[in-house]
């Protein structure tokens, strides 16, 4: 550790009276009481506190601004390819997060996760597909790969040969398949939907389910450790309480919505986006933030839906 010396300390005196009370290094200095040092150096515990950040930030390389942190960060991530969307995340899809759509059936969920896999699947990124509901559609992420990006036959099939889509119909499974990829890292894994596999255990005597949802959690945490990217869709449910209520207050609670799986799950999520629909003289989604640990809530932005996927 660097011996104290006068550029470090503000005069020759006071780095005599600090040696003298066996303060000989930096590390000396800063794991020093407050008090003692200023019984040492005659100063004030403001001048004290003033002098161990100076020399904390001047001398101590191990030491970086929170703000600096946060912003290397930034680059952490992958755009999802959808504008509005990158911008309302801060710039994509962060390595290490949990995130969720969530929303009415049909709202757009799986056509949003179709895009994303369709953008993504063009640069040099492999994606995890896990479709519950057997449904995938390899026609309408090949519908919106030419009508996006204009591709070729070839270029279609490096694209295609990206995507790995599991057809998972039970939790067991569900839980096999993330086992299976917690070894690996920086991995994109979408799972659509969530709630399919929850929904069976739903009344069970023993609760099953919420302990199967708590092991699928704790997967996930770890594939996130491994700086891998998890995207989940869940079902919103209208947020209805019909204690002490009477007919004419319903209307606007049942305008409300809430994520499916219970109040367990709740926290699972990094972040998590409300959709709305509606369907005008074009399909239009609404994206809100209702729950992030980096983003500012209740941020929305609109998106489009069209032969070319979600823009």
């Amino acid at each position: 550790m660097m011996r104290l010396n006068v550029p470090m300390i503000t005069s020759a005196a006071l780095v005599d009276k600090l040696l003298s009370r066996n303060v000989f290094t930096v590390f000396d200095f800063l794991q020093r009481p407050n008090l003692d040092l200023q019984d040492i150096c005659n100063l004030s515990c403001k001048e004290v506190s003033k002098l161990k950040d100076n020399i904390m930030i001047s001398y101590c390389s191990d030491f970086i601004n929170a703000f600096i942190l946060y912003s290397n960060s930034s680059t952490n991530c992958i755009q999802t390819g959808i504008v509005n969307l990158d911008e309302l995340l801060n710039g994509g899809l962060r390595y290490g997060n949990i995130y969720e759509f969530c929303g009415p059936s049909a709202c757009g969920k799986t056509q949003l996760c179709y895009s994303i896999i369709s953008n993504i699947s063009i640069t040099s990124r492999n994606i995890i597909f896990i479709d519950t509901k057997c449904e995938f559609s390899i026609k309408r992420i090949k519908e919106i790969i030419y009508h996006t990006y204009h591709v070729s036959k070839n270029q279609m099939k490096v694209a295609l040969d990206k995507i790995h889509v599991y057809s998972i119909l039970e939790i067991y499974s569900l839980i096999s398949c993330l086992h299976s990829l917690k070894e690996k890292s920086e991995l994109i894994i979408i799972i659509d939907s969530i709630p399919v596999l929850y929904l069976p255990f739903v009344g069970s005597s023993k609760n099953e389910g919420l302990c199967f949802m708590n092991h699928i959690h704790s997967i996930l945490k770890r594939l996130c450790k491994n700086k891998s990217i998890v995207l989940l869709t869940n079902l919103a449910v209208k947020n209805c309480d019909f204690s002490n209520e009477d007919v004419t207050s319903l209307s606007t609670k049942q305008t409300e919505y809430k994520p499916a799986i219970g109040k367990y799950w709740l926290h699972v999520p990094s972040t998590r986006l409300m959709l709305t629909s509606k369907q005008s003289q074009q399909y239009v989604i609404n994206v809100t933030i209702s729950k992030s640990v980096n983003l500012p809530i209740n941020k929305n932005c609109i998106l489009t839906l069209n032969n070319k996927g979600v823009l």
